[in-house]
Order: C-alpha cells, then structure tokens, then sequence
C-alpha cells in the first residue's frame, strides 16, 4: 500500500508499505477513506520539530474509513462500518487517566505520530479507539471528526453566550472549526484577527463579523471604534507566544482566554498583575475530552457546515502539494483520498 511516512529531521516521504495486518485480537483494520491535514502535522515537519513524532511512522491523526476486517475479540464492529478514529490511545493507569484527565496522559501512543496513521490506504487500529459514523456523512466532513472534537472541548471551557463579543486570532483549519461553531452557539459579535488575504476570505465566508489585519490595523482600536468595548472571550487558535500577552490586555474584567494552538517552540512575555486586577481566567484546551459522540451529532447537523472550510481535496500521491499549501497559508482545510476520491 502506499503511505506517506515520516522519515525525522521535516522529511515526509510516499512510500509503497507491506498491508498492515492484524495481530491483536482487538484489532481492526481500516481502509482509509479520507484524511485531513493538520497544523500539528506542519509542526512535526518543522526543523526543529515543533511536536513529536516518530521517525519510519506514517503520519496523519484525522482519518474516516471503512473497516476491511477485524479480529477475533472484536464485539463492536463488522466489515463494511464506516467509523473514525479517537488518534490518542491512553495508558488508563497513569495518574491523568485515573483523574478523568485521560487526554492528558503523558504515556499515551497517538495513531499519526507513534503509531501508523492514517496518510496511509490502510491502518490498523484497537477497537477501542474507533467510532461508529452514519453512512449519510460525506467523507470530507467525517474526516474532521477529531479536530471538530478537539473544538468542542475548548468550546465546553469557555461556553460562549450568544451575547458575548469574541476575538479569534488565527483563521486556519482550526480557527474556521471554531468560526462555525460559534456561530452555531448564537455568538453574534465575533472579530477574527488573520494576516493571510485569503484566509480572511474564508473567515467571512465562514460568519465572521469583524475582521482585523494585525499586520494593518490596531486590535484594539479597531474593536472599540467599531462596538465601543472589549471582548467577554479570546480564543487563541495559533500558538505563537505574542498572543498571550497581547490577548489578555484586550479582556474585559473577569474575561477569559483560551489557549488552543500550541507550538512547543514558542515563548509568551505577560504582565501577571493585568490578570489579577481584572480577576481574568487564563486557560488551556487539549485535544478532545470526551467530545467525539458530541463532535459526531454535530457533523450531522447542516447548520454546522464544515463542508465550507474545505479548500483542497487532494489523492495521497499529491500530499505535499496539500503540505505546501497549509504552509503557504494558501488552504485550509485539507483533506487527503488515500484510496481515491472516487
């Protein structure tokens, strides 16, 4: 089969692999359907690496598929279900998992990074790891069933009002998933601050209601002349470390700010008294917490509409285009056909 592996040190390589095969009797093997690109997949392939992976381990941790075949203990699943896959395979021994912090687990095996993903035609994968999609779910939205995810536990943090005014820095992949989401929540006051001309195409096309060009324009007066205040929440999809600083100055009293983008690379200056003297809350969001079977009833709800943020659908064979592209910041949402787009 083919897969696009990663060989250490920013080198992504297609390579024809033998058929993974079952050898666990909780085993399923999965005939990936389709496959999203994410930041964290850029981050790996950075030089140095902005997040880990494990060199000669197909990459790719947002996949659909259809099972292929399954072993012997496997209960929940048949040959022929479409399903997704929950990337982060936990110790459930370790002090986070017994805390029901098992997205934090510092011992946990992650499909896509250390362990074949799904940038592959096919993947092998523990039963307890994989979710049941309905049929009427196009691929290219099943396909965002775990970053969705990922959202959705950020979202359950800050739990936005439709009332609230909302800063979004950051119009990726990540940040349109948030852009829709909020406007599912009713938010009707959102700004999205991007830098990138066509990603700010994409963030109005998405709902958003103010854009500002950091590189143009000043956030705060921008925002003050425009609704005369600042904003209830902020909502940091990029992870550089300029964005804490500059983030918790333009919080109302008691606002919060969410940190979702991460970059193990990136360093943060903040004043500490400017969140204690407006009694701010400061928080992170990692991966997603038990929010798949809430990520997969989203997906079917039209309003929802995923379906916008995909810029590229692109075979296996063309990933670095898909790469180059992310990079550029001249895609979105990017999603990969190992098997074909047919």
């Amino acid at each position: 089969m083919l897969a696009a592996v990663f060989e250490g040190n920013g080198i992504l390589k297609l390579k024809e692999l033998e058929m993974p095969q079952i050898k666990s009797p909780t085993d399923v093997r999965v005939k990936v359907l389709a496959a999203g690109i994410c930041g964290s997949d850029l981050h790996i392939l950075h030089v140095p690496p902005a997040q880990f992976a494990k060199p000669g381990t197909p990459m790719g941790h947002e996949f659909y598929g259809v099972v292929d075949s399954v072993g012997d203990a496997v209960t929940r699943f048949k040959e022929g279900d479409t399903v997704v896959v929950d990337n982060i395979m936990k110790c459930h021994v370790c002090e986070s998992c017994k805390n029901g912090m098992d997205n934090l687990c510092p011992d946990a095996e992650i499909y896509g990074q250390t362990l074949p993903g799904g940038f592959a035609q096919y993947a092998v994968i523990k039963e307890a790891q994989l979710y049941h999609m309905p049929l009427g779910v196009k691929p290219e939205l099943a396909a965002q069933t775990e970053p969705l995810s990922c959202v959705v536990n950020g979202m359950k943090k800050i739990n936005p009002m439709p009332s609230q005014r909302v800063l979004l820095y950051g119009a990726g992949p990540i940040g349109l998933t948030f852009i829709r989401l909020l406007k599912l929540f009713g938010v009707k006051q959102l700004a999205v601050c991007e830098k990138a001309e066509k990603r700010q195409e994409w963030a109005l096309k998405c709902g958003a209601d103010l854009l500002i060009d950091p590189s143009k324009e000043k956030i705060k007066e921008k925002v003050l002349n425009h609704w005369g205040g600042l904003f209830d929440i902020v909502i940091d999809a990029v992870g550089v470390g300029s964005i804490f600083g500059e983030a918790v100055d333009l919080l109302k009293a008691g606002g919060k700010l969410l940190i979702f983008g991460q970059d193990a690379t990136a360093v943060s200056q903040v004043l500490p008294a400017v969140i204690t003297r407006n009694e701010l809350t400061v928080m992170g969001t990692y991966c997603a917490h038990n929010t798949f079977l809430d990520a997969i009833h989203l997906l079917q709800d039209e309003r929802l509409g995923l379906e916008k943020i995909v810029s590229h659908k692109l075979e296996l064979k063309d990933i670095l285009t898909g790469m180059e592209l992310l990079r550029k910041q001249e895609a979105c949402r990017v999603i990969i056909y190992p098997n074909g787009l047919g």
